[in-house]
């Protein structure tokens, strides 16, 4: 089963983070969707990916890395996860 890391890195003293952009939102979005849809992923909500300039970020692992994540690119990170081998 392939796993979707999601970065909820959270800054408070107004740096940029993945949180603050949104990722605890599409992380339960995405969470919805896979288990609506019945897909074999999961996923890992990571504490920090290390790029909180581009986020929010998210990861298939041993896959792509997805920078800038919008609800409209869930689809496509999924795509991608189910794709990977």
């Amino acid at each position: 089963m392939k796993t979707i890391m999601v970065c909820i890195k959270q800054r408070f003293d107004h740096q940029p983070s993945c949180a603050a952009r949104g990722s605890l939102a599409l992380a339960t979005k995405l969470e919805e969707e896979i288990a609506a849809r019945d897909l074999p992923l999961r996923i890992h909500r990571f504490p920090c990916l290390g790029m909180c300039e581009v986020g929010p970020n998210m990861k298939v692992v041993g896959g792509d890395l997805f920078h800038e994540v919008c609800g409209a690119d869930l689809e496509s990170v999924i795509q991608s996860a189910l794709e990977d081998k």
